[in-house]
């Protein structure tokens, strides 16, 4: 890969021979910390998150109660109720008094029916009366309801604890290594272009692990050990990374289903605005886009051009312009969310992928982030490993990010 700048070496933590020699180990990661921030593609975009202290480390997610369940009311004063989630009870989510309203009212908003739970009957029903000057409607179909108000009286002790069960998250660490030898002849010689090779070639295999964990972040999976079992109990562990994280958030290694809703098969058709902005609302209607979320699109270049032509037929030039080409770098949504189109080398062709940049990190091992390390002296040559370890966290992968693929 081409290589225009080397700039960063002049960064804070630069280093080069002179101080090498007087060290058997050297930090690196204020040099590796500098390439990142420089790259306009994924790494530059992922913030790095506290040390871990295990291969295996983990995290904790937690979520609030719903106040969405679906349901259908066929017979007046009865709302049949056919799923919800977060809680293992339904008066959890709705209890006596609360106030619930069709999501997906046809209605006009003057009429729309509102119900008040008189009772729940066995997590299956709710008994219901009118409220207001709402008039009750047949809904035969099940459809979506909001819970709009949990009302509660002062004359009544407090309400039973609704907190839910956290989950616990997990990925694995990977060790990127490469290794410098010189020999005492080549590191004497004064060789034209190159005034210090140790230097130089610190700098080559710091690019190339930057490929490495390029890559890594986008595509990487964990080690399978079997019986559905994810493990980082292997020398050459790996991380799981972006993509595997939106199919298989838990890491089981999950075959022939996904683990997110926020995934679209888009079955070898060209990518329209109308396909990105269905995933956009899948990652709304989940929770996702949220105020804290910081959210970008990720592409290889064959996406990227067909993002590029998106209402060229709308695009008009004046007399005497002498630039021609289109370039689009940022996506707004029909939810006025703007999203930067990030450009990736390494990802795939025909896969598009929504990250929640505040829920993404790049952990390093404890003590052991990108460094360079002396070896054994071998005859008249000296040899240096770097080497450093790094886990990707990836928060919510099954709400807040999603992913298209199969695209044209």
């Amino acid at each position: 890969m081409a290589i225009s700048s080397t700039s960063f070496m002049a960064a804070p933590g630069a280093y080069g021979s002179a101080l090498a020699s007087k060290l058997d180990k050297v930090d690196c990661s204020q040099v590796l910390a500098a390439v990142l921030k420089a790259d306009r593609a994924i790494l530059g975009h992922i913030k790095m998150g506290p040390p871990v202290k295990n291969i295996e480390f983990n995290w904790i997610e937690d979520e609030l109660n719903t106040v969405l369940f679906e349901g259908c009311a066929s017979v007046s004063g009865s709302i049949a109720v056919s799923g919800y989630t977060g809680t293992a009870s339904l008066q959890a989510v709705c209890r006596e008094g609360a106030l619930v309203m069709i999501r997906d009212s046809t209605e006009s908003a003057v009429n729309t029916y509102i119900g008040k739970v008189t009772s729940v009957v066995a997590n299956t029903n709710l008994i219901v009366t009118t409220y207001g000057s709402t008039v009750f409607t047949t809904v035969s179909t099940t459809c979506w309801w909001y819970v709009i108000a949990q009302p509660y009286q002062d004359i009544i002790d407090a309400s039973e604890d609704i907190s839910l069960t956290r989950v616990k998250r997990r990925n694995f660490t990977q060790i990127f290594e490469r290794a410098i030898q010189i020999t005492q002849s080549r590191k004497g010689m004064d060789m034209e272009a190159i005034t210090d090779e140790l230097q130089y070639q610190i700098k080559q295999r710091t690019l190339e692990i930057k490929r490495e964990l390029n890559m890594s972040v986008l595509n990487g999976i964990a080690y399978f050990s079997g019986s559905a079992v994810s493990s980082g109990d292997i020398e050459s562990r790996t991380m799981q990374g972006l993509i595997r994280f939106v199919l298989d958030n838990g890491v089981d290694n999950t075959s022939g289903s996904y683990d997110s809703t926020t995934v679209t098969d888009n079955n070898g058709a060209a990518l329209t605005v109308g396909i990105l902005n269905a995933l956009l609302y899948k990652l709304w209607d989940n929770g996702g886009l949220d105020e804290q979320s910081d959210p970008i699109i990720v592409v290889g270049a064959k996406q990227q051009r067909v993002i590029s032509a998106w209402e060229a037929e709308l695009r008009r030039v004046e007399q005497g312009e002498r630039q021609v080409g289109y370039y689009r770098d940022i996506f707004m949504s029909d939810m006025g969310k703007e999203l930067p189109v990030v450009l990736d080398r390494w990802m795939p062709l025909d896969k598009v992928l929504v990250i929640d940049r505040s829920r993404v990190a790049l952990r390093p091992f404890t003590g052991d982030s990108w460094h360079m390390e002396k070896m054994a002296k071998t005859g008249r040559s000296e040899k240096w490993q770097l080497s450093g370890q790094y886990g990707l966290e990836c928060r919510n992968a099954g709400a807040c990010h999603g992913l298209i693929y199969d695209c044209a």
